[in-house]
């Protein structure tokens, strides 16, 4: 099958050339792959850098995207795309050889060469969902610097993201069914059949897409052997803005989707919640002031018992910077999900792909 990688990006001068030298050295048959980057107007040298790796190998295209947004950028890339198959890869996103053929293989009804050895999802059920069935696998989070490896290690982890599989799971599990994969392959029809991605929705598009498409009874199969490494935001305030953003648009999009909610969608949001109710509490007398020490204290325990889990094996030297990533990660969330409850749904429909 004829395969198409897009890869929606703005401003990516430091990891962009690690990334697509990455794509462009899969292991799928040349003649049968496409890249195409669709750039949000870079101001950083990343044209530069397209530009120059473009002119080395012809299965490169650019685009340019206006409007900035990674929605608009997807829809871009899919409409000029003439594969079968199309990948979504980012900016911070850099994949092993075999990630392109192992995803198409799956999804063509053939168990890829490690998930016939490490799990089983009888491939009869992949083959009952047709063309809306996405794959993709795992990310391994890594860092620059003494904060960013620390940011790494806590979104790597159950105490920072919660049980979210493409993150926390062991290469050495099988594949599993899943809400949402960070590089995902899907057959074009699936576009042509629920339509594009959202373009109101400045983040949280993939997840959207993905609850759309499991709604009208698509799958979603995260292959944990396969490991694309990610770059994580290497200072406390990037990773603030970045979960902030995330957080607001979950909330839109619970909103939006009510059904969607999940367990650990709703832990840092009543945290926070509780915390803001235990601040005013306090400054109305002792007894709340008593309930906002408990609840920082308990609070406090937790980042201890998580930093000293974390820093085990050899990451001590990391143990100060832990907490701190950690409660970048929850606060800024929860916070944001609050946000974006408040600021309501959002209205729009997903654009039709044009054949």
């Amino acid at each position: 099958m004829f395969v198409s990688v897009i890869l929606p990006i703005r401003n990516e001068a430091s990891s962009i050339a690690e990334v697509l030298a990455a794509v462009l050295a899969q292991d799928y048959p040349h003649d049968l792959m496409e890249v195409i980057a669709v750039d949000g107007m870079s101001d950083d040298g990343t044209r530069d850098i397209l530009r120059r790796l473009a002119a080395q190998d012809d299965r490169l295209r650019v685009l340019d995207n206006p409007q900035q947004i990674a929605p608009t950028a997807l829809n871009l890339g899919i409409r000029a795309a003439r594969g079968d198959v199309i990948v979504r890869v980012d900016g911070h996103g850099v994949l092993p050889p075999n990630y392109v053929r192992e995803c198409v293989a799956v999804l063509s009804g053939a168990q890829g060469g490690q998930g016939g050895k490490r799990g089983s999802v009888v491939s009869r059920q992949w083959s009952e969902v047709g063309a809306l069935l996405v794959v993709g696998g795992a990310l391994d989070s890594v860092g620059r610097g003494c904060v960013g490896e620390a940011i790494a290690i806590a979104m790597g982890s159950r105490f920072g993201i919660g049980n979210s599989p493409f993150r926390t799971l062991d290469a050495s599990e099988g594949p599993i069914q899943t809400d949402t994969v960070p590089y995902w392959a899907v057959r074009r029809e699936a576009f042509e059949r629920i339509g594009l991605f959202r373009e109101e929705m400045l983040c949280h598009e993939d997840y959207e897409f993905n609850y759309r498409l499991r709604s009208a009874g698509g799958m979603i199969l995260l292959l944990p052997w396969l490991r694309a490494k990610y770059y994580v935001r290497s200072t406390l305030g990037g990773l603030a803005r970045q979960y902030w953003r995330y957080g607001i648009w979950k909330g839109r999009f619970l909103c939006s989707h009510p059904g969607s909610f999940g367990a650990r969608h709703l832990i840092p949001p009543v945290f926070v919640g509780v915390l803001g109710v235990c601040v005013v509490a306090a400054l109305s007398g002792k007894a709340g002031l008593l309930c906002l020490g408990l609840l920082l204290g308990l609070y406090g325990c937790f980042l201890l018992l998580a930093t000293a889990s974390l820093a085990r094996g050899g990451r001590w030297g990391y143990a100060p910077m832990l907490p701190l990533a950690l409660g970048t990660l929850h606060l800024c969330w929860g916070s944001g999900v609050w946000v974006g409850l408040l600021r309501g749904k959002v209205a729009g429909q997903p654009p039709r792909l044009r054949k």
